[in-house]
């Protein structure tokens, strides 16, 4: 399953951009977090998840959807690409989720643990160029959350980290 969720968020990202308005030049079926500021201001703020009644801090203009599956919150931003967020029902120890990113031939692979849970960081080059993993599993008010995406650069690997920190 979590395979299937790597795959699936590395073709979101990919397509994402390309889908992110319609031929009209209209926004995406995505709903624009409200409480957002002004494009082009960079400081993290808070976003709320709307599945997860929870909330993210992430920078610059968001869109939250649907996440892929329904059961859980997208959150697209150009500094994070395309973030997943999800209750996770069958969670990965951080072993596991290592075995997972051997199918990637992982370079790079970085864990850290966390209070409540662990980061999994890593890259591969693939047919589409670099590819930088991310996966954050957090345990808050007894259920736990899986906050991923796959992104082309370290720097918005680094910013989905740090928006994956800050869930609440």
């Amino acid at each position: 399953m979590s395979r299937l969720f790597t795959i699936s968020t590395l073709v979101v990202v990919v397509l994402a951009p390309a889908c992110s308005k319609k031929e009209s030049g209209a926004p995406s079926a995505g709903k624009p977090a409200d409480d957002k500021p002004a494009a082009g201001d960079d400081k993290p703020a808070p976003t709320k998840l709307p599945h997860l009644g929870r909330q993210i801090d992430v920078p610059g203009e968001v869109t939250v959807s649907d996440a892929i599956g329904g059961d859980g919150d997208m959150v697209q931003a150009s500094a994070v690409g395309a973030l997943q967020i999800e209750a996770w029902k069958t969670p990965q120890s951080l072993d596991e989720a290592k075995d997972d990113a051997k199918a990637f031939t992982p370079k790079h692979l970085q864990a850290d643990k966390l209070a409540d849970g662990y980061v999994l960081t890593y890259d591969n080059v693939g047919s589409m160029g670099a590819n930088f993993f991310v996966v954050v599993r957090r345990e808050i008010g007894g259920k736990v959350y899986k906050c991923g995406t796959t992104v082309d650069t370290a720097e918005a690997s680094k910013a989905a980290v740090e928006a994956c920190k800050t869930l609440r």
